[in-house]
């Protein structure tokens, strides 16, 4: 998934505007299990290896909650 799919998934709830129920949902990210964790931060990351993409998205779960078996994700 690219960020601007996400963008667009979203557009769809929020229609272009700000100040909506979507806009201030709170992020969680699954953990493979059925259990759902908040998100700690989400960070921009650019690589200066020859050959790789040069900017990536990584969500990270809030360190303070114990997210046991993260073997993937999904945004709800």
């Amino acid at each position: 998934m690219y960020v601007k799919h996400l963008q667009q998934y979203l557009d769809k709830f929020t229609d272009g505007t700000k100040g909506t129920a979507v806009s201030n949902a709170t992020i969680y990210m699954d953990n493979g299990t059925g259990k759902i964790f908040p998100i700690g931060r989400i960070e921009v990351q650019e690589s200066t290896l020859i050959g790789a993409q040069s900017v990536r998205v990584v969500i990270k779960p809030d360190l303070n909650d114990n997210v046991p078996n993260l073997k993937k994700f999904h945004l709800t």
